[in-house]
């Protein structure tokens, strides 16, 4: 299979809900223990935040070629918080999930963050879904416990908790982004 990631067009946002909904599905085995209802599941980041990000080229897309056209195949979008990158949505269709292209996403935005000079890229997620926390491990994300929260990070966990995914089955997560190397010219 191959597949790219690239910026977000305009014409792609109106598809990410809906790759959104489907993603989340895969969290129906685990709603009771996590305290959620399928409708939070169906809860999806508004197409007005993503146009927003879009605009400001916070939204990559993983773009998939079969043989007889292009899918959008997931999406991966960011805000702007203190001096680095949150991650406020990551999904994969489940038909193209283990394939790598969950990490090429987080991957470009680690890259983004390093390249723009910002120290950090911190997400919320589930604790107890089997594959979250050690996915995020590998790409080099370490959990930051509540005594470590920024104010901004505290107001995201707060505003999560009102939508209904409790503090108690939530993780924060931060990746450490190494500061670009000065590059000095050798004398001749």
């Amino acid at each position: 299979m191959d597949y790219c990631i690239r910026l977000a067009q305009p014409s792609d946002v109106d598809y990410l809900p809906t790759i959104e909904r489907t993603a989340a599905q895969q969290y129906l085995p685990y709603i009771s223990k996590l305290g959620l209802t399928p409708e939070n599941l169906d809860d999806t980041v508004s197409v007005k935040v993503l146009t927003h990000a879009q605009r400001q080229q916070h939204l990559w897309v993983a773009v998939v070629s079969d043989s007889s056209s292009l899918l959008l195949a997931g999406f991966v979008v960011v805000n702007r918080l203190g001096n680095g990158f949150f991650i406020v949505e990551l999904d994969v269709l489940p038909t193209y999930g283990r394939q790598g292209i969950g990490f090429a996403l987080v991957n470009q935005v680690l890259n983004a963050a390093h390249e723009q000079n910002y120290p950090t890229v911190t997400l919320t997620t589930f604790r107890y879904i089997p594959w979250t926390i050690p996915f995020y491990h590998r790409l080099g994300f370490e959990i930051v416990g509540p005594e470590n929260y920024t104010p901004d990070i505290q107001t995201i966990v707060d505003h999560e908790e009102h939508r209904g995914f409790s503090r108690q089955v939530r993780v924060v997560m931060q990746c450490q982004i190494p500061k670009k190397s000065s590059i000095r010219s050798v004398p001749s």
